[in-house]
């Protein structure tokens, strides 16, 4: 079975709001409690522009990363697969709520040990997925996305890096439709993405390249001059969001939402046989 092409139209996105012990999540950085609220707003903002209907999370206090939200789970049109991580991360565990906020329009899949899986080393285009291998996300993590996300109909790549220019696959590049992607300029060169148009995010900009494509708008963290430039030249649509606050944690304007892709009318002509499958964790 061959995956129907990807609809370029998100209808949901899920979020989670920063809480108020971002000082602990830090990581280049301290960010600061009300600032970043006062950005996620904005950025809730921009995605209801782009026509995307938004579910807050409740934020828990016992995990100060929760807001990166797009760190939990792969999502498709069909299929959500819930990451897996360390059991000495401290984001161990945030995956339950991002379950149940997915099960009720998601088949639901897990990531289970010793596979681990995060979402920022797997990168979409179109329907293919291309998993980075990282400290994050291991052989047997990918191995085991693969299978899911092959079950749909879906196409995989598994890309090894060379560790001097590894990169996190999800946040490094952005598919901005007609084979042309946002890219930064240490993962422009891999083998994988030689038959694409570019749009190069100099390494000096490289928070830039977490960019999210939505409904015809391309969504770019604000400070960065170069690219956003360039990416005007390419996009007839940008929007731009400062996300500094979340930088500092590590993350990036990427990271801070689920989007559930709309299902076209001429969606797939038939779906893996699932009956015997539990949409949800049991």
């Amino acid at each position: 079975m061959a995956a129907t092409a990807v609809s370029d139209r998100v209808s949901h996105a899920i979020v989670c709001p920063p809480g108020r012990n971002l000082a602990a999540a830090a990581s280049i950085g301290v960010p600061d409690d009300a600032r970043a609220a006062a950005q996620h707003q904005k950025y809730v903002e921009a995605l209801k522009q782009c026509g995307v209907e938004v579910t807050a999370m409740v934020p828990d206090p016992v995990f100060p990363n929760a807001c990166l939200v797009g760190n939990m789970a792969v999502v498709t049109e069909y299929l959500a697969v819930i990451g897996n991580f360390n059991n000495h991360s401290p984001r161990q565990g945030e995956q339950k709520s991002v379950a149940s906020a997915l099960a009720g329009d998601k088949f639901l899949k897990f990531i289970t040990a010793p596979g681990l899986l995060d979402g920022d080393d797997v990168l979409r285009i179109s329907n293919h997925f291309y998993i980075g291998l990282s400290d994050y996300t291991n052989q047997e993590g990918a191995a085991q996305l693969a299978f899911f996300l092959k079950e749909f109909g879906y196409e995989v790549t598994v890309l090894e890096q060379a560790p001097e220019n590894s990169v996190r696959l999800n946040t490094a590049a952005t598919y901005l439709d007609h084979k042309c992607l946002l890219i930064r300029e240490e993962l422009a060169r891999n083998f994988a993405f030689l038959g694409f148009d570019k749009v190069i995010v100099p390494h000096r900009e490289r928070g830039a390249a977490s960019a999210l494509m939505i409904n015809g708008t391309l969504l770019l963290p604000a400070g960065y001059a170069e690219t956003a430039a360039a990416a005007k030249d390419a996009v007839s649509s940008v929007i731009e969001i400062n996300v500094s606050e979340f930088e500092k944690m590590g993350g990036g304007l990427k990271n801070l939402s689920l989007c559930l892709p709309k299902i076209a009318k001429n969606g797939p002509v038939e779906l893996p046989d699932l009956s015997r499958r539990q949409k949800s964790a049991a």
